[in-house]
């Protein structure tokens, strides 16, 4: 949860000083390979799925994640979205995670695109002045930040989850086994402040909790 909070701060200053700073335009070839790099990071084909078999997988990705996740259908498209709430001794983070997958059939099976979106505020003690000009403290909310994920992590995790519920890859990874192998972005839509269950309905908690029984036995 520290780490989580530091990342926001961070991701606040380091805003602050890239808007005070001059950026070098992209060239045309570097446009076009960011643009293929997001497309290809984001889209996937299976072949011998339908569009109804992709998305009934992928509802049940995001419900094994977290419970907090409402999943909305809607044509050939599915939107999964969950609030999360964070409380640390000096701080405090609210945000949301908003994911949008969408099908379409093409010669031998099924496209997939998957885009989540983040959306984050942190809250910090401040000083403040109160109606009787004596000191208290307040919270001095930091800005929000909401953006389309670009970094490859999630997105690896996702696709590696919908693989094995479509019976394409015979491996469930939890976020502990996620997180050695997807270290390029966050996993924290699918691991942070989540319940993060296998498909057989255990959470991360009673798997360390079984774990740790075993080691005594």
């Amino acid at each position: 949860m520290r780490k989580l909070i530091l990342a926001l701060v961070v991701m606040i200053v380091s805003l602050g000083i890239t808007g005070c700073s001059q950026k070098k335009p992209l060239t045309p070839q570097e446009i076009a390979a960011e643009r293929e790099r997001q497309i290809q990071m984001t889209t996937r084909i299976y072949e011998g799925k339908t569009p109804e078999e992709v998305l009934l997988a992928a509802d049940r990705v995001f419900r094994l994640a977290d419970d907090d996740y409402v999943i909305s259908h809607q044509g050939n498209m599915i939107q999964a979205k969950r609030n999360w709430f964070i409380y640390a001794v000096l701080a405090i983070a609210t945000g949301t995670d908003t994911w949008i997958v969408q099908t379409s059939p093409v010669e031998k099976g099924t496209q997939v695109i998957a885009i989540h979106s983040g959306q984050s505020q942190s809250m910090t003690p401040s000083p403040t002045v109160n109606f009787n000009g004596s000191m208290g403290m307040g919270m001095t909310s930091m800005p929000t930040l909401t953006n389309m994920t670009t970094s490859p992590a999630i997105y690896q995790l996702f696709f590696s989850r919908l693989d094995y519920l479509l019976n394409k890859n015979i491996n469930w990874l939890t976020c502990k086994e996620a997180n050695k192998l997807f270290q390029d972005g966050t996993l924290d839509p699918f691991c942070t402040v989540a319940n993060d269950r296998t498909p057989d309905g255990k959470t991360a908690i009673q798997r360390k909790k079984e774990q740790e029984q075993n080691n005594i036995n």
